[in-house]
C-alpha cells in the first residue's frame, strides 16, 4: 500500500468500493420485501393469499438465520486471506444469488424444486450479508485517515439506508408503470436481475485495491495468530461478545423498523396509500443517511460510547411516543417524528462497525467479533417487524410497536452503559483486551501511528 493512501482519491475510490456493496445488499432487502405477495404467488400457489405472503417472508427470514454461518465464513476468509478477498467473495455471492431469484423457474413450471431454489439462494444472499458488513467496515476503518475513522465507519449504515430507499422506490416505480398482472407475471423479476451489473461494477473496483495497511503489517509480521473458528467462541471474547450482540441487536431492530417495518405500518395499520406511505418512509430513510456520517463525525470528537447510549436513552424515553404520532396519520407529524427516530438511530448504526472493529485485535477481527454481531443483527432484529405486527393485533393499541423498540433500547442500553468501553484512540494494530477502556490517543500520537503504518506496508 502506497503512502497516499490517505490521499482524497485514494480515499474516494476505497469509500465507493465498499458503499456499492452495503447498498446492493440492502437494496435486495427492500426488493423482496416489496415483491413479497408476486413471490408468493409464484413460488407457493394453490393457498390463500396470505399463506403465500407468510410463506414468501418465511423464505426471506432464512437470510437472518444463515447470517451468523455466513459472518464466522468470511470472517475466517478476511483474518486469514485478507479483507479484499472476502470483500469479493461476498459481493459476488451477493450478486449471483439476487440476479437468480430473477430468473428462478416458478412452481408451476418445476414444481416443489421452485421454492427449494427460492430457499437455497436466499441462504447464500444471507451468507454473504453475514460477512460484507464486517469485512467492508474493517476496510473502511483500517484505512481512514487520522481523526476519520467515525465518518468512514458510518458509511455502511449510510449506503444500507441508500440501498432501502432504492430498492423501496425502484419497486414502486415498477408497480405504477406495469399492470398488476405484468407485475406478477414478470415485472418483479426485473429488479433483481439489475442486482448483476451492480456485482460486476462493485467487484471490478475491489479488485483495483491493495489489502489494508493493517492487515498487510500483520502479514509482515512473524508469528502472528492465524485466526480459527474457535476464536469467534473464545471464553476470552465472552464479555465482548454480549457488548456485540448488544449494540448490533438494537442497531438491527432500529434499522428493520424503519427500514422496512415503517412502510407496512402506515399502509396497513395506519391506512394511508401505499405509495404515500412509501413516499414518506423513504424521506424518513434519506435523513437518517444523511445524520450517519454527521453522528460518525460526533463520535470521533465525543467518543462511541456516549454517542451510542445517546442513541439508546433517545429510543428508550420516545420510541413509543414516536408511534403514537405515526399512529395519528398526518403527513407532516410522521415526517417529523421520522425525523426525530433517525436522530437516535444514527448514533447506534454509525458506530455500530466503529465498535465491532475496534474492539478485537487485528489478527482474529473479523472471526471474533462475527457470532455476537450476526446473531444481534440476524433473527432476533430481523423479526423485529412480525413482532410488531403482533403487538398491534394482541394489544389493540397502534402504538404497540414502539413497546418493543423502546424495551429493546432498555435491554441493550443498561447492558451498554455497564459494559461498553471506550474504544476511539485505539490503536488499530495493538492486541487490546477488547473489554477494556483504551487510553486516549493525541491526534500527534494517533498521526503518528497511522504514518508508520502506511509507511512500513
Amino acid at each position: 500500500m502506497t503512502s497516499d493512501i490517505y490521499s482524497k482519491t485514494s480515499q474516494r475510490r476505497v469509500a465507493a468500493a465498499c458503499i456499492i456493496g452495503n447498498f446492493l445488499e440492502y437494496f435486495d432487502f427492500a426488493l423482496y420485501g416489496f415483491f413479497a405477495v408476486a413471490i408468493g404467488a409464484a413460488f407457493f400457489p394453490g393457498e390463500s393469499a396470505s399463506v403465500q405472503l407468510l410463506s414468501s417472508l418465511a423464505v426471506f427470514g432464512v437470510a437472518f438465520v444463515v447470517r451468523p454461518l455466513g459472518g464466522l465464513v468470511f470472517g475466517l476468509i478476511g483474518d486469514r486471506r485478507g479483507r479484499r478477498t472476502s470483500l469479493s467473495l461476498s459481493i459476488v455471492l451477493m450478486g449471483l444469488a439476487t440476479a437468480l431469484i430473477g430468473v428462478l423457474p416458478t412452481y408451476a413450471q418445476v414444481g416443489i424444486l421452485a421454492p427449494v431454489l427460492l430457499v437455497l439462494l436466499r441462504c447464500v444472499q444471507g451468507m454473504s450479508v453475514g460477512g460484507e458488513w464486517g469485512a467492508s467496515s474493517a476496510y473502511l476503518i483500517e484505512t481512514a485517515a487520522p481523526g476519520r475513522r467515525g465518518v468512514r465507519g458510518s458509511y455502511p449504515s449510510m449506503a444500507a439506508a441508500l440501498g432501502l430507499v432504492g430498492g423501496g422506490l425502484l419497486a414502486l416505480l415498477f408497480g405504477a408503470v406495469l399492470s398488476e398482472g405484468a407485475l406478477a407475471s414478470w415485472g418483479w423479476r426485473v429488479p433483481f436481475l439489475l442486482a448483476l451489473p451492480l456485482a460486476v461494477v462493485g467487484l471490478y473496483i475491489r479488485r483495483q485495491l491493495e489489502d489494508t495497511p493493517v492487515f498487510q503489517a500483520l502479514e509482515s509480521a512473524g508469528g502472528r495468530p492465524r485466526a480459527v473458528w474457535r476464536d469467534a467462541f473464545s471464553r476470552h471474547h465472552a464479555k465482548a461478545l454480549l457488548i456485540t450482540f448488544c449494540f448490533s441487536w438494537i442497531c438491527g431492530v432500529g434499522l428493520y423498523y424503519l427500514g422496512s417495518y415503517v412502510v407496512n405500518y402506515l399502509s396497513t395499520t395506519v391506512e394511508l396509500p401505499r405509495t404515500e406511505a412509501v413516499l414518506l418512509a423513504s424521506l424518513g430513510l434519506a435523513v437518517y443517511a444523511v445524520l450517519c456520517p454527521i453522528a460518525g463525525r460526533l463520535s470521533d470528537r465525543f467518543g462511541r460510547r456516549r454517542t451510542v447510549l445517546f442513541g439508546c436513552l433517545g429510543h428508550a424515553v420516545l420510541g413509543i411516543p414516536v408511534f403514537v404520532v405515526l399512529s395519528g396519520g398526518n403527513p407532516v407529524l410522521v415526517v417529523l417524528a421520522l425525523v426525530v427516530y433517525a436522530v437516535f438511530q444514527a448514533p447506534i448504526n454509525a458506530n455500530t462497525s466503529l465498535i465491532l472493529i475496534e474492539m478485537f485485535p487485528a489478527s482474529t477481527r473479523l472471526t471474533a467479533g462475527s457470532v455476537g454481531f450476526n446473531l444481534g443483527v440476524g433473527a432476533p432484529s430481523g423479526f423485529g417487524p412480525l413482532i410488531g405486527a403482533a403487538l398491534v393485533v394482541g394489544t389493540g393499541l397502534d402504538f404497540a410497536p414502539g413497546f418493543f423498540l423502546a424495551g429493546v433500547a432498555v435491554v441493550c442500553g443498561l447492558i451498554l452503559w455497564r459494559l461498553l468501553p471506550e474504544t476511539a484512540g485505539r490503536d488499530l494494530l495493538i492486541e487490546h483486551d477488547a473489554t477494556q477502556d483504551a487510553p486516549r490517543a493525541t491526534a500527534a500520537a494517533a498521526a503518528a501511528a497511522s504514518r508508520e503504518v502506511a509507511s512500513s506496508s
